[in-house]
């Protein structure tokens, strides 16, 4: 895990509260504290102090300050980890939906690096849904690759990719030597595949995407769904991801700069 020293407390210093008919006190909170982060004085990755001593600092109660802390982490400002406390949301990343290109060459994240956690590669046989998305007989085996993807260890996108298992029948081996399914496409003979079926939309993150991207449930979020082809257009992938709000700009048909 990267090093991430606790913010000082003085850096919350000057807030000086309005009369509580114009602002709650909270709300005022989370706008001061937006505008550290707004500010850059409150760094991306950067660890809050603990919620004690904060309230402490600010001359409140610890419900109030949570109130703050809770809508900012709404917003997708903050993020918190179990155990550990509250940190400053990273940039947003920005990824350019393209044909044929891995995760890794779409993806812009401002230096920061990015990594893959792999939580599952599983067969499983595909229901009446996902047998319509990859154009296969209902039940037929497919290939669920689970994978999280983090942005200088914070947690920026979790996917579930289907893959067609007949046409993949050493998925499993070919991916576990560099965790690409660009490498599982060309050791099947696929040398080059399009997005054919791209579609983002608005939405709240479920119980389950919360978990996986450290966020709490009901987070505004980004749902992506989309399709890829082979040369032959032969659909071979289905993907459904999910973004924090904050987290992704996108960008169509371009290269990132």
């Amino acid at each position: 895990m990267l090093d991430t020293p606790e913010i000082p407390l003085a850096t919350f210093n000057g807030l000086v509260f309005g009369p509580r008919s114009d602002m709650p006190i909270w709300q005022q909170i989370r706008d001061h504290i937006l505008g550290l982060i707004e500010g850059g004085a409150l760094r991306p990755g950067s660890q809050l102090p603990g919620e004690t001593h904060l309230a402490a600092s600010l001359g409140v109660t610890r419900i109030t300050l949570r109130q703050a802390l809770q809508q900012l982490q709404n917003e997708g400002h903050l993020t918190a980890r179990k155990g550990v406390g509250i940190f400053v949301r990273s940039p947003p990343a920005i990824f350019s939906v393209r044909d044929g290109h891995p995760f890794r060459e779409n993806i812009e994240t401002h230096s920061a690096p990015i990594t893959t956690d792999t939580r599952f590669v599983r067969r499983e046989a595909a229901n009446a849904d996902l047998a319509e998305r990859l154009r296969i007989a209902e039940g037929a085996g497919i290939v669920h690759l689970r994978r999280v993807r983090l942005l200088a260890d914070q947690p920026v996108y979790v996917n579930d990719k289907y893959f067609p298992a007949e046409r993949f029948p050493d998925f499993e081996t070919v991916y576990a030597d560099r965790q690409s399914v660009t490498d599982v496409f060309r050791a099947h003979g696929i040398a080059a595949f399009r997005r054919v079926e791209t579609r983002i939309s608005g939405g709240f993150s479920t119980v389950e995407e919360a978990e996986n991207l450290r966020l709490t449930p009901g987070t505004p979020v980004f749902h992506l769904n989309a399709r890829n082809e082979d040369g032959n257009g032969t659909t071979i992938e289905w993907t459904s991801g999910c973004w924090p709000l904050t987290s992704v700009e996108f960008v169509f048909g371009a290269a990132p700069k």
